[in-house]
């Protein structure tokens, strides 16, 4: 379980956050979706020693995103997540705020990720000592990859990629 709650902090950008009280009368119109869960606040030297630590938050105030799960009949699990969802990210004494709301989708077979993909808004998180490190946003399609350490890695991607570390340093 581990490997999944490392992917789903990368994917949805993956991290401690306040559920949204009215969250569930959101999903009352849709009995399958359910709120998804949000990730805790990441602090690490994503952008190298020259940006310092970097910190990736979700807007508890605009956090309304939510997840369906299917059960496939070869007995894998898909992970069908949107909604909407903003990130902060603060380093090098900046404040950029940036929308990630994907959608997107996990696979799972049993409790290993088979596939990982996304659309529309999406950020990555590359922690420090990856083959990937770093912090990118992406607009367009993404297809991750998950190494075996259990990290997920950008495997291609199509539209527009953001390098946030470049813009943090400038």
């Amino acid at each position: 379980m581990p490997r999944l709650r490392r992917v789903l902090g990368v994917a949805l950008v993956s991290s401690a956050f306040v559920w949204l009280g009215s969250a569930a009368a959101f999903a009352a119109g849709n009995p399958d979706r359910m709120p998804a869960p949000p990730f805790a606040p990441y602090t690490a030297l994503l952008c190298g020693a020259g940006v310092g630590d970097v910190t990736v938050s979700l807007d508890a105030n605009t956090y309304r995103s939510y997840v369906k799960t299917y059960v496939m009949s070869d007995g894998t699990t898909r992970l069908k997540f949107n909604g909407y969802q903003a990130a902060t990210v603060t380093g090098n004494g900046k404040t950029l705020h940036f929308n990630i709301s994907g959608p997107g989708t996990i696979v799972l077979n049993g409790d290993t990720v088979v596939a990982l993909t996304g659309a529309g808004h999406g950020l990555y998180i590359g922690p420090p000592g990856t083959t990937q490190p770093g912090l990118l946003l992406f607009t367009g399609s993404v297809v991750y990859a998950v190494e075996p350490s259990g990290n997920a890695i950008v495997a291609s991607y199509t539209g527009h990629r953001t390098d946030i570390c470049a813009l943090l340093r400038g």
